[in-house]
């Protein structure tokens, strides 16, 4: 492809907040700071592993069947009703399909341009270290650490310690998220973006009185693969006639502290420039072949494919470039700690709303975010969440969503709409919930996982006086949060200076 081409091409653009970066030499010998992919690679050997260790238990339960079949049906162990003959043909295909799999991760978990970005709160570390040694020293801190609060550890499922914002960075985590966000058999579960739609589209004709929402930018904490931010950055202002301006008028900024995550984002939003297939099509995965092995109804239903990304979205990116340069949508991804990247004073009242799903239960103290989010929207900013309160294992609080709510509107927002749907939705699958896809085809499993969203919108109240001066000490008061509740200090999550600054617009 040519430089003329390339120029031409539409694109999202990617920055780095997070730590272990790697320092190299462009061509003026100039020091240039890439982040580390290690990751990627860690992640695709680990799905290697969990395919090896998935054929491993197949062929053992393989030989334990063949084993008991000799010794009670001695005469008749070779009948295609035996277990030992469904695992023989079951490791063959769950082996072809998990190479398959892993061939597919291999080719969209690569390296990706990416830009390094000065997160502010570098320049406050010095005083910070101050307020470190200030509340260290505070005999009353100290005791109650001893007395009620432990040093703070989060621990995952398997009650291993790890890093506190543990990203999603598994492999099969990728695969089943690539699924529900980005392909057809996905469709359904994403309707509930129709939902945010509506509510951004609402306050963007009652508010707005320019061609650029005032909505914009829009942050999308927590964004993983980034279909959601995706789908806000390609909706089209139908009511825009002129064509000097943008029909797209969010501006969106999708974040997430994964590495492995935005590697896929990336592949998918450029898709029609660098396919991840060689005829420029679409990609099949197989999200069900390392399921587990319990609660299967059919063996069949574990090699259902889904293909990757769906037609819709492949005719958005082709068209995109028929488009100048100033209509077509703007995105971007910032790869980091939400707290550590958006506290800073430079971030404060930079976005007009915050779409948070899936999103707020990861917090290890939900008044972190809560305070965050205020210090980085507009007054009258919009802040609109869907999805679960499944408090992660990092949390240290709990509440219901009551309790959010006043502690929410406590922090200076006025709460405009919240409810608790009474529609279950399917975490996964359409399959997960007895739903008329599942009665066409036959349930998937004897189990299901699904959630209730909670549905709220919050703005942020534009008469409050007191907001300048608690933000100005936002940063020193998270940090005497974390040292007083048995964490580790915020300054030790912002590693080195960075080079470059996101473009305004994007």
């Amino acid at each position: 492809m040519s430089s003329a081409q390339l120029e031409d091409e539409w694109h999202a653009k990617f920055y780095y907040a997070g730590p272990s970066l790697l320092s190299s030499t462009d061509g003026d010998g100039s020091i240039v700071e890439l982040p580390s992919f290690l990751e990627l690679n860690s992640a695709t050997r680990h799905y290697r592993e969990m395919a090896d260790g998935i054929i491993k238990q197949l062929s053992i339960s393989h030989e334990v069947a063949l084993r008991t079949e000799e010794i009670f049906f001695p005469h008749n162990r070779s009948t295609k009703q035996s277990l030992s003959h469904h695992l023989e043909k079951k490791i063959s295909k769950a082996a072809e399909l998990l190479e398959h799999n892993a061939f597919v991760l291999e080719e969209i978990l690569k390296p990706f341009p990416i830009s390094a970005i000065e997160p502010s709160t570098a320049n406050l570390i010095y005083r910070m270290d101050e307020e470190r040694t200030a509340v260290e020293s505070s005999s009353d801190v100290q005791h109650t650490i001893a007395r009620y609060i432990p040093s703070f550890s989060a621990k995952n499922a398997n009650g291993d310690n790890v890093n506190e914002e543990q990203p999603y960075a598994e492999a099969v985590q990728i695969i089943a998220h690539l699924t529900r966000d980005w392909s057809e058999e996905g469709a359904i579960l994403r309707e509930e973006f129709g939902w945010i739609k509506q509510q951004l589209w609402r306050y963007h004709y009652e508010m707005n009185q320019t061609t650029e929402s005032v909505l914009s930018p829009i942050l999308v904490p927590g964004a993983g693969i980034g279909r959601l931010a995706f789908d806000l950055a390609f909706a089209q202002d139908e009511e825009c006639t002129n064509d000097y301006f943008s029909s797209y008028p969010f501006a969106v900024e999708a974040m997430d502290n994964s590495i492995v995550m935005a590697a896929a984002a990336y592949h998918l939003f450029h898709h029609s420039n660098d396919s991840m297939a060689s005829n420029q099509g679409q990609t099949q995965i197989y999200p069900f072949v390392s399921d587990s092995l319990s609660n299967e109804v059919d063996t069949q239903r574990r090699w259902d494919s889904a293909q990757i990304p769906e037609q819709s979205v492949m005719d958005e990116l082709r068209n995109m470039h028929d488009r100048q340069p100033h209509q077509r949508p703007k995105l971007s991804y910032t790869v980091g700690d939400f707290v550590t990247t958006y506290i800073s004073p430079s971030k404060q009242g930079q976005y007009g709303s915050l779409v948070s799903m899936f999103f707020i239960d990861t917090a290890t103290n939900i008044y972190e975010y809560i305070m965050s989010i205020r210090h980085l929207l507009k007054n009258g900013g919009v802040w609109i969440n869907l999805g679960p309160v499944q408090w992660h294992q990092n949390c240290q609080l709990h509440p219901t969503t009551n309790e959010l709510r006043d502690m929410i509107e406590a922090a200076g927002f006025e709460v405009q709409h919240w409810e608790v749907s009474e529609n279950l939705v399917a975490y996964r699958h359409p399959d997960d919930l007895d739903s008329t896809h599942s009665k066409e085809r036959g349930s998937r499993s004897t189990r299901s996982e699904a959630y209730r969203p909670l549905k709220f919108v919050a703005v942020l109240k534009t008469d409050d006086s007191s907001r300048k001066s608690k933000e100005e000490c936002l940063l020193a008061s998270i940090q005497k949060v974390r040292l007083s509740t048995g964490r580790r200090s915020i300054v030790n999550n912002i590693h080195r200076d960075f080079v470059e600054e996101p473009d305004d617009d994007t």
